[in-house]
């Protein structure tokens, strides 16, 4: 299961990229819909590998004996990371196959 940002995009967020034009769907409580969701999201998953890479560098330095606390920080960011991979993906699949339209 995944937590943060990224697992609390809901379908009612979605809606036109900042700057365009078009109505935003019904109940839609965010302004800026999925491109604010997305930038976050994205946000969040750098705070998450700062983070691991501070609790790393506190584990080399001896200022912490906590190993199992920094080996859960990385496995967070790592899961996060791969997260926000396979949505840009799914969103680059989604892009060329909107291109390859012919009208």
């Amino acid at each position: 299961m995944i937590t943060g940002p990224i697992s609390n995009i809901r379908l009612d967020q979605v809606g036109p990229a900042a700057g365009s034009t078009g109505a935003s769907p019904a109940g839609s409580t965010q302004p800026g819909g999925f491109a604010q969701v997305l930038k976050n999201s994205i946000d969040e998953v750098s705070r998450l590998q700062q983070d691991a890479s501070k609790a790393v560098d506190e584990l080399a330095t001896g200022d912490t004996q906590n190993f199992s606390g920094v080996m859960t920080a990385v496995e967070k960011s790592d899961m996060a990371f791969k997260t926000l991979m396979a949505i840009r993906s799914k969103l680059m699949d989604a892009y060329q196959e909107i291109k390859s339209i012919t009208v």
